[in-house]
């Protein structure tokens, strides 16, 4: 259970009003007075991944690379498709496992698989229980405590406007409801309350594998940060009035039918909801301790029909900042490690 299978070190704070907080020890709680706590070795590592719908199968790449260089994270925290690869990946499957995965929707008909649309859709387009249970399926129904590495992921409570965290019970639910993109999907019912995208409050988790006790944070963020924006935006208009110059006739259709064209409900709803995360990313990129920045000004959050485009996006960008994360986990390591 937990992440004793592969002898991995996390450290979690205890909650409020719960039991006091067990001696630091890579077994998990219930055996942590039972034994002596083990010498430490090297630094505990967290990795965050972002939110980023389609983008985030760039998370697929960093995890290629990072394998590559045998760096396994100590505890995970993903948000909305960072907390679906986030779980596969806490679950034990490899990078060529979930890459196979990503390539089942390759193509406008592939990505078409994942949709299951509402009859009435008031709360949302799409369901989302066509990716729920087939996530639930691939963790074979697991629970967060039966992952190898420890994962965390962060929802958006829609009461409160609170970022909550999921840490324990089914984890293919808490996936989907930090997948809720408003508008897009439904909210999800958990316990009692409803939950949306937990990229709307939560977008990096940085600082919470911080709380969990991470010396080093590496975070895989496929987002625009928000200095980024204006280059975005420029060249967002600029391709717009290209195309309608050149086609008027298939812009007509694409503003009359698209429900993702620009200016479109859905889209003004997204371009709210990135307000609110532009803020919160930027904060938590300055408290990581090495930022994999893999992100394109090329790329849409429903492209889930390339995945190839963004896995090879992870790759290069993670080859890119190696140097930096390999110094980072050198200079946090223990020298007396060295002759252990």
């Amino acid at each position: 259970m937990g992440n004793s299978r592969n002898g991995l070190t996390t450290r979690f704070p205890a909650k409020r009003g719960g039991k006091k907080k067990s001696p630091k020890t890579s077994l998990p709680g219930f055996f942590a007075t039972q034994f002596p706590t083990p010498p430490r070795h090297k630094p505990t590592i967290g990795v965050a991944l972002s939110c980023g719908g389609a983008k985030g199968l760039a998370h697929l790449g960093v995890i290629r690379v990072l394998k590559e260089q045998g760096i396994v994270p100590d505890i995970i925290a993903g948000s909305s498709m960072g907390a679906y690869v986030g779980a596969l990946w806490a679950k034990g499957y490899d990078s060529d496992e979930m890459e196979q995965m990503a390539m089942q929707h390759n193509g406008i008909w592939g990505a078409l698989k994942l949709a299951d649309p509402k009859l009435w859709p008031i709360r949302g387009l799409l369901r989302g229980e066509i990716i729920e249970d087939g996530l639930r399926r691939r963790l074979k129904y697991a629970k967060f405590k039966e992952l190898r590495i420890p994962l965390v992921i962060s929802g958006t409570d829609l009461d409160n406007l609170e970022t909550h965290w999921f840490e324990d019970g089914d984890v293919a639910s808490a996936v989907r409801a930090s997948c809720g993109l408003p508008g897009i999907f439904a909210p999800k019912k958990i316990r009692g309350k409803n939950y949306v995208d937990g990229g709307i409050a939560a977008p990096l988790p940085v600082e919470k594998l911080r709380q969990m006790g991470a010396d080093i944070v590496i975070a895989s963020n496929v987002m625009v940060p928000p200095e980024e924006r204006n280059k975005l935006d420029q060249r967002s208009k600029t391709l717009r009035r290209r195309f309608a110059k050149k086609h008027p006739i298939l812009n007509f259709l694409n503003q009359t039918f698209n429900p993702f064209s620009f200016g479109s409900g859905l889209q003004v709803l997204d371009r709210c909801v990135q307000v609110g995360q532009a803020r919160r990313l930027s904060f938590s990129l300055k408290q990581a301790d090495i930022v994999i920045n893999a992100y394109s000004f090329h790329s849409r959050w429903y492209e889930f029909y390339k995945p190839e485009r963004f896995i090879e996006l992870g790759k290069r960008s993670t080859e890119d900042t190696l140097p930096e994360i390999l110094s980072a986990i050198q200079a946090a390591t223990p020298k007396t490690s060295i002759h252990s």
